[in-house]
């Protein structure tokens, strides 16, 4: 259910776009294999096939957590995209879950791409993705509901995680 605010419409002061951020892993784990040094993700044929299968399944459930996460915005007609203004706090559906499964997707993402790909780089950065989207995405998106939500929101922290 989202409560809604109609405070003035400011926005959350994030790092950047939040696709980038794994989006640029991907990118410099394929350079780094390509043109560095290739570092496959250890495992015979068979094993790659099974990495490959993984990948498939866990693309498929980021795809889900994705989709699944956007409903609210897309039923409310909010724009997800924490640059933006929001009115609105959802703490329904897979909100009640996760506070950030739209993050989670994408860390999802890199983890399929980097099995399904065999790359070792891509799997080696999901820490620093991880990290830059706490500190330069979701840190201030969470001061930022913080300031347009108050209570509602330190009761949601409360009773809902960060990830998982």
């Amino acid at each position: 259910m989202a409560k809604k605010h109609s405070s003035k419409k400011d926005h959350a002061d994030v790092l950047t776009i939040p696709p980038l951020i794994p989006g640029t892993a991907i990118g410099i784990g394929w350079l780094l294999d390509r043109y560095a040094l290739a570092w496959p993700v250890p495992g015979n044929a068979a094993a790659q096939a099974v990495y490959a299968n993984i990948a498939v399944m866990l693309g498929g459930l980021a795809f889900t957590v994705f989709a699944v996460s956007l409903w609210p915005f897309w039923k409310t007609r909010q724009n997800p995209e924490p640059h933006t203004p929001t009115n609105a706090l959802y703490t329904s559906g897979i909100y009640r879950h996760s506070r950030n499964p739209i993050y989670l997707a994408f860390v999802i993402t890199q983890m399929a791409v980097g099995l399904f790909w065999s790359n070792a780089w891509i799997l080696l950065l999901l820490p620093a993705t991880i990290a830059i989207l706490h500190y330069g995405i979701i840190k201030p998106e969470e001061a930022y509901l913080l300031r347009l939500f108050g209570d509602d929101y330190r009761q949601y922290i409360q009773q809902v995680r960060r990830w998982l």
